[in-house]
């Protein structure tokens, strides 16, 4: 079969559009209108054996070209190759079919392992409007010292894409081995990424909207938008509402669709839950709540959407506590209530992000609680540059925080990442 010259090939021509008369029409010699006599219709050439193929190839081929190129660019090679595989053999040997099948195998092909301790990033909910957080009252110095900006947010994001960061799966740092007992046993992983990127893991923390952060320029909750994808709501000063990109997961998901090539198969980040007051900006856990069983369905709603798309969740404990300085029995119980009142609606994980950062002692009888609760990949905020450490029964990872605090006076901990300098909002006051 030639090469089709058009994406839509044309089977049929349609008839001429009958003649119009004219205005005065014809007349005999009594003045006395005639008839129109019918135009002739002609008979429509039957279309041709190569026309069929080419409706056939646009019907069975073109759109698994399309879904096949789409997979491919969030490096979803394997799953292209498959569909390829799929497209009758009438057309197996056509150019763009067999180009396609090149380039995903090629493609895969490139792999090749990182063998660097893979950074980590985080943030937490982003500032919206700056001259709420940061008009003086008691919360401003908090808010400049640990808050991003949602515009440095979208800084941050351009550079580490610039940079050949891409996202991946903080899964991908170990193997998983399960004996015929079920016990795991997890053994360090280079991941594989395409030759000349950078793994990146990232996270952000609480995600709760609490309310000390009512009226100060921060979203309220994440909502579901009427495509069903994961988005903020923002009340404004003058009470107005909107549902859009006001935080990270919302800005992170735009980006990637906008460039799937800074996704790994499809890989966002960890949402680092507390549950003291709810989580996602529902308050599950008041049970006074006219709305209570409400809002719990929608927190399920989100979270199965964030995980689609995604997304991971992580316990960052129930009430935010010391994990190191807390009591054994504080810990099981926090514990108990993450899982019962936070992971019984987003999900079960293993992975524990330390409030605060403050790592607790390995081997420890706090690492077994929490070993015993199925966490395996544990996140604290200790070193400057990259760490990973994989033993038999859990993963080590530190976090790197791009806030004000790091990025104006520390940048030169960060430079691998981004630039500072060109990022740091100009209407941040002075630290304090």
């Amino acid at each position: 079969m030639k090469k089709k010259t058009s994406p839509k090939t044309v089977l049929f021509i349609l008839p001429a559009f009958m003649t119009v008369l004219s205005a005065c029409g014809a007349q005999n010699a009594d003045n006395v209108p005639t008839a129109a006599e019918p135009p002739v219709q002609e008979e429509e050439p039957a279309p041709t054996e190569e026309e069929l193929a080419a409706a056939r190839y646009e019907e069975t081929v073109a759109p698994v070209l399309e879904e096949a190129f789409e997979l491919a660019q969030g490096y979803y090679y394997e799953e292209a190759l498959a569909l390829l595989e799929e497209i009758p053999e009438e057309f197996s040997q056509e150019e763009e079919v067999l180009s396609a099948i090149s380039t995903c195998t090629d493609a895969l092909d490139s792999f090749i392992p990182y063998d660097q301790p893979v950074r980590h990033i985080f943030f937490h909910s982003l500032i919206v409007d700056t001259s709420l957080a940061f008009d003086g009252d008691y919360m401003e110095n908090g808010y400049n010292y640990w808050m991003t900006t949602v515009d440095e947010f979208h800084a941050i994001l351009e550079e580490l894409y610039a940079n050949q960061y891409i996202l991946i799966d903080i899964h991908d740092l170990a193997e998983e081995q399960t004996d015929e007992d079920g016990n795991v046993t997890l053994t360090a992983a280079q991941p594989l990424v395409p030759e000349g990127k950078i793994p990146l893991v990232l996270s952000v923390d609480d995600v709760s909207y609490y309310d000390y952060m009512e009226h100060d320029g921060f979203p309220k909750k994440l909502v579901l938008d009427e495509n069903g994808d994961v988005k903020n709501l923002y009340i404004h000063p003058d009470g107005t509402e909107s549902i859009g990109d006001y935080d990270v997961m919302p800005i992170l998901d735009t980006f990637v669709k906008e460039h799937p090539d800074f996704s790994l198969r499809g890989a966002k980040g960890i949402i680092a839950a507390t549950g003291y007051e709810g989580t996602l900006g529902y308050r599950i856990n008041d049970m006074e709540s006219p709305t209570l069983e409400e809002d719990r369905q929608m927190v399920r709603t989100i979270a199965d959407r964030l995980k689609e798309t995604g997304w991971l969740f992580a316990s960052h404990g129930y009430g935010h506590k010391h994990t190191a300085s807390i009591s054994y029995n504080t810990l099981v119980e926090d514990t108990r209530r993450w899982k019962d009142e936070i992971a019984a609606y987003v999900g079960d994980t293993d992975i524990y992000i330390y409030p605060y950062g403050e790592e607790i002692d390995y081997p420890s009888q706090k690492l077994t609680c929490l070993q015993s609760e199925g966490f395996r990949y544990f996140c604290g905020v200790w070193a400057s540059k990259a760490f990973v450490s994989v033993k038999d029964d859990y993963v080590r990872q530190t976090r790197c925080n791009l806030d004000g605090f790091t990025m104006i006076t520390r940048p030169q901990s960060v430079a691998d990442l981004i630039d500072a300098s060109g990022i740091v909002d100009p209407t941040r006051p002075e630290l304090k």
